[in-house]
């Protein structure tokens, strides 16, 4: 098994050394933690260069730091990149992003919902199943204190066979439970993975990719 970990630095389009750039947003290092401190940027990117192929496994953990009082905002990962984008933008060249949203305006229930994106220009994605398929249950949020959410610590794990396009996004909370849905068939020209956030300020550390197969 090769793994790459990499220090995911970044920045507008900034360059901040080892290949990692920022497209949009307040992107810096604090520390060992990436941080994306703008609450007002919708469509914030930081991105590396990264050819993807085979099974990959990319792992890093999130913290929050501020935004999302207004109940929504977003986070997620862009993979398969074939180009970034250099500035603001919806989408990102052909490539699909994995999000978490929360938006109880739009969605109900709990608010707290996964989502798969395909997009096929920078100005352009669609949604890969219902935007309600794929719920946090309001009773798994139960337990968070408000109070000491910037304390807590998020890990993201997500596993695609880019010759199947079938994709794995482990539960963060539940040991060795995932939601398995498809991309829609193989993924061909990735090379590049981006960092999201949208509408809150937020860090990441320990980003690390696994060639599985």
């Amino acid at each position: 098994m090769l793994m790459l970990i990499l220090p995911f630095c970044v920045f507008a389009e900034q360059d901040l050394g080892l290949g990692v750039k920022a497209a949009y947003g307040d992107w810096k290092w604090m520390g060992d933690r990436l941080v994306q401190l703008d609450v007002k940027a919708g469509m914030a990117m930081a991105y590396v260069y990264l050819p993807q192929n085979g099974v990959i496994q990319y792992e890093f953990n999130v913290r929050y730091l501020a935004g999302g009082a207004d109940m929504y905002g977003g986070f997620g990962a862009h993979v398969g990149i074939d180009k970034p984008h250099s500035g603001k933008s919806w989408g990102n060249g052909r490539s699909f992003l994995l999000w978490a949203t929360l938006d109880p305006k739009a969605y109900g229930g709990s608010g707290v919902y996964g989502h798969a994106y395909k997009s096929l220009r920078h100005s352009y994605m669609e949604i890969l199943h219902d935007g309600d398929a794929y719920q946090v249950p309001a009773s798994r949020l139960a337990g968070i204190d408000l109070n000491k959410v910037q304390s807590y610590v998020l890990p993201v794990k997500i596993v695609i066979d880019y010759r199947s396009g079938w994709c794995k996004v482990y539960d963060p909370v539940v040991a060795n439970y995932y939601y398995k849905f498809t991309l829609g068939g193989a993924i061909r020209n990735g090379l590049y993975v981006a960092l999201r956030t949208n509408s809150l300020a937020l860090s990441f550390s320990d980003f690390k990719v696994s060639k599985l197969q």
